[in-house]
């Protein structure tokens, strides 16, 4: 890896921690970098797991007050994301390389509509159906334990998933959301690593030179996350979640 991938990766770690502290969906960005440094796909998506890691412990400690909120719900929801990230992470390594590939575009599907349709479906749910998600707590759990098992399988927009799972479900304070999407996701991170490594599937040197560059973007966004505006982030996001699935249906459909 040559000096000048080096610093587009450490760049790209900056921006992706900034991005990932204000409303997550860093990985979009982060993933094809990782591919365009001569990683296979799964090496890509298993080393993004080690460069967002910072970011995710940034976001965790700059969130760390509104933890201590009562009705976070946050030991069933952390035992459900070490269950449904091991499950994910597990299902990866067996179906391999193959399967991933053809996967990948749908799983960005997923993750865009997702997160482009779920404050839409959030307040038609409250304006017709008098909906209070409070009371379907129930039905929250089973919703996120899919996506942290996509989490922990993929992780491309599961952040982003899981604030609009939150908000749907009575978490409307977004830095209430932000801080369980954070403890959440860091486990998942943290167990995917683990096994990933294990596996041998991880390029270190391009992960911990993304790495910096997010704990640095994490880090100085912290400080200012809650004077930028959240619409313009989404928006940039989407906009770039859109263009990256398009490639993937020309590059893997």
């Amino acid at each position: 890896m040559g000096w000048l991938e080096m610093a587009l990766l450490f760049a790209g770690g900056i921006l992706a921690g900034c991005i990932n502290v204000l409303a997550g969906g860093a990985g979009f960005m982060t993933f094809p970098l990782l591919v365009a440094t001569g990683m296979s796909e799964i090496e890509a998506n298993a080393s993004n797991f080690v460069a967002l890691l910072p970011a995710n412990i940034a976001s965790l400690y700059g969130y760390r007050h509104e933890l201590r909120r009562p009705n976070l719900h946050l030991r069933p929801r952390l035992l459900l994301a070490v269950i449904g990230g091991a499950c994910g992470s597990f299902a990866l390594l067996w179906l391999g390389e193959a399967s991933f590939k053809t996967a990948i575009p749908w799983l960005l599907t997923f993750s865009t509509v997702a997160f482009a349709l779920a404050p839409t479906i959030k307040r038609w749910l409250e304006q017709r159906h008098n909906f209070d998600g409070r009371r379907w707590i129930w039905l929250s759990f089973i919703l996120e334990f899919i996506v942290y098992a996509y989490g922990g399988y993929f992780g491309l927009g599961m952040g982003v998933v899981l604030l609009a799972l939150y908000a749907m479900f009575g978490h409307d304070d977004i830095h209430e959301a932000n801080s369980i999407r954070n403890a959440t996701i860091t486990l998942i991170t943290l167990i995917a690593i683990a096994l990933f490594a294990h596996a041998g599937i991880i390029r270190w040197l391009p992960s911990l030179v993304m790495m910096m560059g997010a704990f640095i973007g994490g880090y100085v966004m912290v400080k200012v996350s809650r004077s930028v505006p959240q619409l313009w982030v989404r928006y940039g996001i989407l906009a770039w979640s859109v263009t990256l699935t398009a490639i993937s249906f020309w590059r893997y459909g």
